[in-house]
């Protein structure tokens, strides 16, 4: 169910027990050449609502667009916003549910510059509100790694930004928003064991790389092994694994 389509009495009849609110978080950025700016925002929303559709607990907030993306402001088309105003911003949407009486929220991210802000919300955030609410943030590259590495054909640095799982996504989801014949492969070296340029991929260590000075077309990644047949699977078992993290939080208890 998408927030945005009730009304304000159908809201107000929501059991706030049982109902989960999921926040979608996303970015306007750069994503090569053949993929739209709104590609992160566009995907990980259409996760959280291929999900609720198949629940009868789950409400989707329109999201907020805009994430934390310095790292893509060299290429044309990047809207980045700051960590302190992203707090602010999803602080701000987090304690109007809760001011509303919504007892269970996920926030949901979808792009990897995102990451270190989201732990601070969750943490940040569910320590405000507890213990009346429980508040969980999850990445869902991350959470469905297994699932997405089991379906993949390319190397590691193949499925990074822009690259064969987000390009296979899109074919599936826009394909009418999808450039194939500009897209171009780019295994850019990291330059250390270390470090990462793979959806999929972890690391210990946390610090700053400028997309352009391992890629002069903004791609991590190879979309040419992407289509929309490997994008439906995808998106089917991506939406499969936050199903099953939903059956889980919606049993974590209310105190």
């Amino acid at each position: 169910m998408r927030y945005e389509h009730l009304s304000s009495p159908a809201i107000a009849a929501l059991d706030r027990d049982a109902t989960i609110l999921i926040v979608s978080l996303g970015a306007v950025e750069q994503h090569g050449p053949h993929l739209p700016v709104g590609t992160d925002s566009m995907i990980v929303t259409a996760l959280c609502e291929a999900a609720a559709r198949q629940r009868g607990d789950t409400v989707v907030l329109p999201p907020p667009w805009y994430g934390v993306s310095p790292h893509h402001m060299r290429f044309p088309g990047t809207v980045s916003i700051g960590v302190d105003t992203m707090r602010a911003l999803v602080g701000d949407i987090v304690d109007s549910a809760v001011t509303h009486g919504f007892r269970r929220i996920l926030l949901v991210n979808g792009h990897g510059g995102n990451g270190p802000t989201l732990d601070v919300l969750a943490t940040t955030l569910g320590h405000r509100h507890h213990p009346r609410v429980r508040i969980a943030g999850l990445t869902y590259f991350q959470l469905a790694a297994a699932e997405i590495d089991a379906i993949r054909e390319s190397a590691p640095g193949g499925a990074g930004h822009a690259g064969e799982v987000e390009t296979s996504l899109m074919l599936h989801l826009a394909p009418d928003l999808v450039g194939m014949e500009d897209a171009v492969a780019v295994y850019p070296d990291a330059g250390s064991p270390y470090l990462t340029t793979d959806l999929t991929g972890s690391s210990p260590i946390r610090t700053f790389t400028d997309f352009s000075d391992l890629s002069s077309s903004g791609v991590f990644g190879d979309p040419s092994l992407a289509d929309a047949g490997k994008g439906e699977r995808l998106f089917t078992a991506i939406v499969g694994s936050l199903d099953r993290f939903l059956d889980d939080f919606a049993g974590w208890p209310l105190t």
